[in-house]
């Protein structure tokens, strides 16, 4: 597309596809279409023009310019703003284009635009004669300024109305319970276009994705587990039509997305809401809202994030996921782990006709003369927590309170008491969370310090192999180089790339815990920020402290005679605070004088509260 003949306009050539647009075979072909548009326009163009009119391109790699970004956004399209900086050093006098809306859709774009074909003083001409598309042409008159003005703003305009009739379309299929984006692991999309799109199972990875679910619910794994567990199974999404490996950050958004529940979200931007909807044509859920909240309840036990639970959790269901035995072990695939405690209730019935004593999870007839159950009857409700073994004859004994009396079970209340007093003793003043905040702060930056350069180490390794790579193959290329020793070449070019690939991993690897931590540090400030307005105050009861609990507290193990609350970083400091608070602490301060330059650091060990 070189044109060796005497004209006088400079002319730079524009070509853009936008990276947002969807349609992958519409964006593939429209470089080639923009291009073939343009030559066909120069040709007949310059052919009927004289020379002072012709379009001149002196260099197709420097005046052809490609770039693949949207023009929805100012500042953001490198190429086209070195092509404005050139322009304004008087290096083109005409920008070339297929259409207005391949130069802007925004406004600060186009008053560029408009402003190159303005003279800045009367004495110096404007920095650019034209601006064309293959149909249109504007020059510097006031009237082509404006009319230029105005198109390129109605482009604006369309984009703008476009994305309003795409939001509202979008609401409407959400309403309908129709998934609008990409199917996330587990499932697949069925159709081709957005707002089209239907979601079902993805029948290779469905029943192995409900199995992580199923195994995260026992509390017994933490998410590296299931990473790996996944990753035995090939568990795979799909994204662009290919399959990807997922990593510990999916796994962690897929337990608290709550569109495995069968819901999609339906968000108003400008109120800042968004709302969960099922409806009769929603995609197959793959958890319960019951089996949903317990995961979420495991994920703040971890500190992970995790949907705010719509109903308080009973205090049965959080000392489920806390209380230990400190007695035994339980043996879960082939690793010894702590033995949970497990709440059980059953009620003790007096038959109103034998007099027979009985007990049942639920009520029914007396087993000795088959009178049932009636107003008659004599009931009493017994609460109580367990060893949780599955065999009742493998149920640990306790000298539960230290009076050489062993018994299976101990009394619920006794449990919720003990709890309760713990952290009804916690509180938490405006000096004791800055200085846990700054700490959180300090330790995450430095965990992020070294990561970082960790990775930095990493790079420069791969950087190292890059240009070992390069040096291989420049050399490949030489005329002196034996057929050996491009066989050599070869082998050692695979062993490059093998720890290239290597390196890879273990960079990706460090990009996850960078992540991990972050999102730990994250949720233990909310969790510090929350337990501040619930502990600063001792108005509020027991209901919203318990809440805390799974933030809070790492375990509550009972032991013979021996009951231990061991309290999450930096809770710990709390606590040991709260207990010096509560008492002469010997070091000539008076009560509520606390020294803080004491507290632990918050990655010291954690200090159980007795």
């Amino acid at each position: 597309m070189a044109y060796n003949a005497p004209v006088s306009l400079r002319t730079v050539i524009y070509i853009r596809k936008s990276s947002n647009d969807k349609d992958e075979n519409h964006q593939k072909l429209s470089w080639p279409r923009q291009k073939r548009d343009i030559q066909e326009f120069l040709k007949r163009h310059n052919h009927i023009v004289p020379p002072s009119e012709r379009l001149l391109i002196v260099d197709e790699a420097r005046d052809i310019i490609m770039e693949d970004a949207s023009a929805k956004i100012p500042y953001n399209r490198p190429e086209f703003t070195k092509m404005i900086e050139r322009v304004r050093h008087r290096k083109y006098d005409v920008i070339l284009c297929t259409e207005l809306s391949r130069l802007s859709r925004n406004a600060v774009d186009t008053g560029t635009l408009v402003q190159l074909l303005e003279a800045p003083d009367k004495d110096t001409p404007p920095p650019l004669k034209q601006i064309r598309t293959v149909d249109k042409v504007f020059t510097i008159t006031p009237t082509d300024k404006f009319t230029l003005g105005l198109f390129l703003m109605v482009s604006k305009f369309e984009n703008d109305q476009r994305a309003v009739s795409t939001k509202s379309g979008l609401g409407h299929q959400k309403e309908k319970g129709i998934t609008t984006h990409r199917a996330p692991m587990g499932y697949r999309n069925i159709g081709s276009k957005k707002g089209g799109k239907d979601v079902v199972p993805d029948e290779e990875t469905w029943d192995d994705v409900r199995a992580l679910w199923e195994m995260t619910m026992t509390g017994d794994y933490a998410v590296s587990d299931i990473k790996r567990e996944g990753d035995r199974r090939h568990v795979t999404y799909i994204k662009g039509g290919k399959r990807y490996t997922p990593g510990e950050s999916a796994y962690r958004y897929m337990f608290r997305n709550r569109y495995y529940t069968g819901r999609v979200v339906k968000r108003d931007k400008e109120a800042g809401e968004e709302q969960w909807i099922k409806t009769k044509n929603s995609h197959p859920a793959m958890v319960t809202d019951a089996e949903f909240e317990k995961v979420q309840l495991i994920l703040q036990s971890q500190g992970y994030r995790h949907q705010r639970i719509t109903a308080t959790p009973s205090i049965e269901a959080i000392l489920n996921e806390i209380l230990i035995c400190g007695k035994c072990q339980t043996i879960v695939n082939g690793i010894s782990r702590t033995t949970k405690m497990t709440f059980e209730q059953k009620t003790r019935y007096t038959c109103a006709r034998c007099k027979h004593r009985y007990s049942a999870s639920a009520p029914k007839p007396c087993p000795e003369c088959e009178e049932p159950v009636s107003g008659r009857t004599r009931k009493e409700t017994h609460r109580y927590y367990h060893c949780c073994k599955k065999e009742s004859s493998k149920i640990c004994s306790h000298d539960f309170f230290g009076t050489g009396t062993s018994a299976k079970n101990i009394p619920a209340e006794k449990v919720e008491k003990f709890l309760d007093e713990g952290i009804s003793r916690l509180h938490i003043s405006e000096a004791l969370f800055n200085l846990l905040s700054r700490q959180l702060y300090t330790l995450w930056l430095e965990a992020h310090d070294d990561l970082r350069r960790k990775e930095d180490a990493l790079e420069g390794q791969k950087k190292a192999l890059r240009d070992e790579r390069l040096d291989y193959r420049k050399k490949s290329f030489k005329q002196d180089t034996t057929d050996a020793e491009k066989e050599d070449i070869d082998a050692l070019l695979d062993i490059n790339k093998q720890k290239d690939e290597a390196l890879g991993e273990e960079l990706d690897g460090l990009k996850e815990q960078q992540e991990e931590k972050f999102e730990k540090s994250w949720q233990t400030l909310n969790a510090l920020r929350e337990a501040k307005s619930v502990l600063g105050t001792e108005a509020i009861g027991i209901e919203p402290k318990r809440r805390l609990v799974l933030s809070m507290v790492s375990n509550l193990t009972i032991d013979d005679g021996n009951w231990t609350i061991n309290w999450k970083k930096p809770f710990d400091a709390v606590a040991n605070a709260g207990i010096a608070n509560s008492r002469d602490i010997g070091f000539g301060k008076r009560k509520g004088e606390l020294n803080y330059k004491w507290l632990p650091r918050l990655d010291s060990n954690q200090q159980p509260w007795r």
